[in-house]
């Protein structure tokens, strides 16, 4: 049987980005003592894992950029390869380990067979977000060009329709993604998001485990799932950096049902500095994240533990004050960003709202986005809660201050905004419905 001669690059391509990905969980794995405890399962250990290796190839090239060397491949390779054989060195005692799940059910079901069609609408290109040809693919196809990010071409007066004072984590892994294939290939840049979406899937599996009812949590998997791939599909979100909001937020929710200890403060850092380095809707969220699990660390404890704040907040002060640094020093940032706040603008704003919740790609699931306010008289649920509502009305607050057409705004935006949430109130809706939390919840490790 032969190949499409268009199709073999692809497929290459693609399997070079599958490499990728894989190096960077391994990557990852080499913290486990710290990250995670001994009663996180396998698949959520994967996600935590895959974070921290996206952050530390971040980091690593964001020192490239700043001693000016450009990002060969086998450079690139070789520092993989060291960092890695590093941290397995120096790494802490690992974490106990864990077996894949065998416990599968309808649920985990609907919800692969939900990520499969979204996997194949997204590599033919037919979910592809028109953002991935405007903003993050053409990024990622420039820094693969260049060797590395270019500040001076971002910083072009032209160059504003790129959102140049946006993190680069996204663009980042498509270059790198690229460089080892070879290559920018838009299918297999796709696949990214589907291995976001089961990013997502992953952590929510792994929060419903002590949902204390099974058929429940199944149900709750599923419809997260179709949401999800509907959504996706339906609103076009192949290639965005949307997915990455939704899965730092789902990364923090195990430890948010919890009671604070070690692993989970790492755990909410990591998430929070994930969040950062993926959109500059991340920064806020980061604060409110950190925030509220220092608050529950002060409720339970009754005291300030400089050792628990230097774990909430190192990762997100790594990864945001380079990128602020660069932002003020190339003069990337926006004006219309943000402006004086304006209490009028409430006449068009609400009426915008109602429509952009109308969105058919919600096929009306829309209105979970307001689960958060309820999961505040919940205790189990109350952190989840207060950390999407907050960000909920600081979304809502960014429309009364930018300086911008604010219905048009309201209706280009809010709908995909509320993705970043709404998967994590599903699973934590679902928690809330259960009176017992379940061992899992025990706060052991």
């Amino acid at each position: 049987m032969s190949v499409a001669p268009g199709l073999l690059p692809a497929i290459l391509a693609g399997c070079a980005v599958c490499a990728l990905m894989a190096a960077l969980t391994f990557l990852g794995s080499r913290f486990s003592g710290a990250l995670v405890r001994s009663g996180d399962g396998a698949w959520y250990r994967f996600v935590v894992y895959g974070m921290a290796g996206a952050l530390v190839v971040h980091l690593l090239l964001t020192g490239l950029d700043a001693l000016g060397i450009s990002w060969h491949p086998l450079l690139l390779a070789g520092l993989l390869a060291a960092v890695t054989a590093l941290a397995h060195r120096l790494r802490p005692e690992p974490a106990e380990p864990t077996r894949l799940p065998s416990d599968l059910g309808w649920g985990d079901g609907v919800a692969l067979f939900a990520l499969l069609v979204f996997a194949c609408t997204a590599v033919t290109l037919w979910s592809m977000t028109p953002d991935f040809v405007y903003h993050w693919g053409h990024k990622g196809q420039h820094f693969f060009l260049h060797r590395g990010v270019d500040y001076a071409w971002l910083a072009r007066p032209w160059n504003w329709a790129i959102h140049p004072d946006y993190p680069n984590l996204l663009p980042e892994l498509f270059a790198v993604g690229a460089l080892f294939a070879g290559r920018f290939e838009p299918h297999a840049q796709m696949l990214w998001s589907v291995f976001f979406f089961a990013q997502i899937l992953a952590t929510a599996r792994e929060a419903l485990r002590g949902a204390g009812d099974r058929w429940l949590g199944q149900a709750a998997l599923a419809i997260l799932g179709l949401t999800a791939s509907l959504y996706g599909m339906g609103h076009l979100l192949a290639g965005g950096a949307d997915w990455m909001i939704a899965v730092a937020f789902l990364a923090a929710v195990p430890t948010l049902l919890r009671p604070p200890d070690r692993a989970g403060d790492w755990q909410v850092g990591l998430a929070a500095a994930f969040s950062v380095a993926s959109k500059i809707e991340g920064a806020p969220f980061a604060l409110i994240l950190t925030g509220t699990q220092l608050l529950r660390r002060l409720a339970a404890e009754r005291r300030l533990d400089p050792k628990a704040l230097l774990r909430l907040g190192l990762p997100a002060a790594a990864v945001g004050l380079p990128w602020l640094a660069r932002v003020f020093h190339h003069h990337l940032f926006l004006g219309s960003n943000s402006g004086p706040f304006e209490l009028s603008r409430a006449k068009v704003i609400l009426p915008a709202l109602a429509e952009a919740l109308a969105d058919p790609a919600w096929h009306g699931l829309s209105l979970l986005v307001f689960l958060g306010p309820l999961l505040l008289r919940v205790r189990k649920t109350r952190a989840v809660g207060a950390v999407a509502t907050l960000q909920l009305l600081f979304y809502v607050y960014v429309y009364f201050t930018a300086p911008v057409e604010t219905r048009y705004y309201v209706l280009t935006s809010f709908s995909r905004l509320i993705f970043h949430l709404i998967p994590a109130l599903v699973v934590a809706g679902a928690v809330g419905l259960t009176k017992d939390p379940g061992p899992h919840f025990s706060g052991r490790g």
